[in-house]
Formats: C-alpha cells, sequence, structure tokens
C-alpha cells in the first residue's frame, strides 16, 4: 500500500527517503485563521479522495493535535529498533489519519511501538526524559528556514522543494529532471 505519491513513486524509482520533523501549527504559535480553518475543512472531502487513490481512508484532520511527541518517538525509535522505524512511522500515520488517534499522547506512542513489538517502557523512559527534543526542534527550524510552509513537502539533494499534494507522475517527472541536471 502506497500512502502517498512519493511511496508510489518509490515503487518505480529506487530513493532514498529521510523523513525529518515540521509541525504544520506548532503548540504556542499563532491561533489558526478561521478563514484558513474554514478553507481546510471545506477541501476535507477532496483530501480524503486524494487518500483513497493509495488505500487509505483518512478520517481525522484534527486541529490542535501537537505532532511533537511523535516526531520525538520516531527520532527515538530508529536509535530503538532502527530495522521497525519505517514501520513505527507508517503506524503513526494510520494512528492520526485513519484511526483518529491522538498522536500527541505518549501512551498512544508506547502502544504503537508495542504493537511492533518495539520496547514501549524504553521509548516512554526516553520521551521522558525529553531525548530527541534538540533534535527534532532543530529539523524544524531547518524547515522554516527553508521556506517549508505546509505539506507533504519533499526536498531532493537539500536543494530541490516540491510542496503540496502532487501525483505521482509530477513527482517522477521532477526526480529525472534533477537526475538529469545533477548528472546522477
Amino acid at each position: 500500500m502506497a500512502k502517498s505519491s512519493l511511496d508510489s513513486v518509490q515503487q518505480n524509482i529506487p530513493l532514498e527517503v529521510e523523513w525529518r520533523a515540521f509541525e504544520l501549527r506548532p503548540q504556542g504559535g499563532p491561533p489558526m485563521d478561521p478563514a484558513y480553518r474554514k478553507r481546510i475543512e471545506e477541501g476535507w472531502p477532496r483530501v480524503q479522495a486524494m487518500g483513497r487513490e493509495f488505500g487509505v481512508e483518512m478520517k481525522s484532520h484534527r486541529f490542535g493535535v501537537n505532532t511533537r511527541p511523535a516526531h520525538r518517538a520516531y527520532k527515538i525509535v530508529q536509535h530503538l529498533a532502527p530495522e521497525q522505524a519505517d514501520a513505527f512511522n507508517t503506524a503513526i500515520y494510520r494512528a492520526y489519519f485513519e484511526e483518529d488517534q491522538d498522536i500527541g499522547d505518549a501512551e498512544v506512542l508506547v502502544a504503537l511501538a508495542e504493537s511492533l513489538n518495539i520496547d514501549g517502557a524504553a521509548l516512554r523512559e526516553r520521551l521522558e526524559a525529553g531525548e530527541a527534543l534538540e533534535e527534532v526542534v532543530a529539523e524544524e527550524e531547518m524547515a522554516y528556514m527553508s521556506g517549508i510552509s505546509g505539506v507533504p513537502a519533499q526536498v531532493f539533494m537539500d536543494k530541490y522543494l516540491v510542496s503540496g499534494v502532487r501525483p505521482p507522475e509530477y513527482i517522477e517527472a521532477v526526480v529525472e529532471q534533477i537526475r538529469e541536471q545533477e548528472g546522477v
């Protein structure tokens, strides 16, 4: 199952993907403009339809979820169980979009880890200790400085930004163009 255009592209073109933290609406940030929120709500059926194209039944578009714990948990799992990191990332995605769970809740993240035979107690302990916070904040700051303001966003070779939902064919064309330009 592909959950995004990038996943679909990876089925045709081998790409090394590094997931980095980005909070669309960070806690403590300014409140969402009501007109913007209304546009999101009105566009949600279109987003759900796009999700169905990838076999994803998107239920949630929660507002105000603190996603930083999920970003930190992913970074921690990369060290705790690197072979399970991609599966954990997918589990977080599904928990949020398909199961409408609060991925800002440490207990939800621990349960997801345990469902993949990852040491949930170790994850909880490291989350409580503040592990990976600096790394996540640094990635978020880098994203903001790079001009990223929405999701999804892909950065190829640390210099080519593709922002917004794009069909797989668009991303494949971008990848091929970059490969030609860079001689890769």
